[in-house]
């Protein structure tokens, strides 16, 4: 079960990063490669644990050699998701912000059909205020620029798998 009092501002919208991206493949397969673990270790070449199902899993350990806890998206949670639609999961700070590595944020991807494609749109929010948020929401608008053109950048190399 999700722990509300572990959000950093529960509903906040107020500063949210937000990335869109129109990427040359299907909603279908999109939301695969966001919610089948075996499917975004590929890409992301990491470890990947999805439980597709509301309070399941949703880690991505970004770099195993760090100590519990602060190898990546541990302990983070699928909130809600339609399929092939959308996909809302917890999402924490990156370990080199620990005093809110605690506090929780949320992402929600949105999957739309176009003629050559799809609109993948993310929203990263529910950060808190302050300096150190502000620090965590540049940190993300980084992260999830380069997350985005990972996957296009596999999906370009792995044509046949979509």
């Amino acid at each position: 079960m999700v722990d509300r009092d572990a959000f950093a501002d529960p509903g906040s919208f107020v500063g949210p990063v937000v990335v869109v991206r129109r990427i040359a493949s299907t909603p279908e397969y999109l939301f695969r490669c966001f919610t089948d673990g075996e499917l975004m270790s590929r890409w992301m070449s990491a470890p990947v644990t999805i439980e597709l199902e509301i309070g399941g899993a949703y880690e991505i350990l970004f770099d195993e050699t760090q100590p519990p806890g602060l190898q990546g998206s541990e302990g983070c949670q699928v909130l809600t998701f339609i399929p092939d639609e959308l996909l809302a999961f917890t999402w924490n700070a990156p370990p080199s912000l620990l005093e809110i590595r605690n506090r929780l944020t949320f992402v929600i991807l949105r999957f739309a059909r176009v003629a050559d494609g799809t609109i993948v749109t993310l929203t990263h929010a529910g950060h808190g205020r302050g300096e150190v948020w502000d620090q965590n929401r540049e940190y993300f608008i980084r992260a999830w620029a380069l997350l985005f053109d990972a996957l296009e950048s596999w999906l370009k190399k792995n044509p046949t798998d979509r």
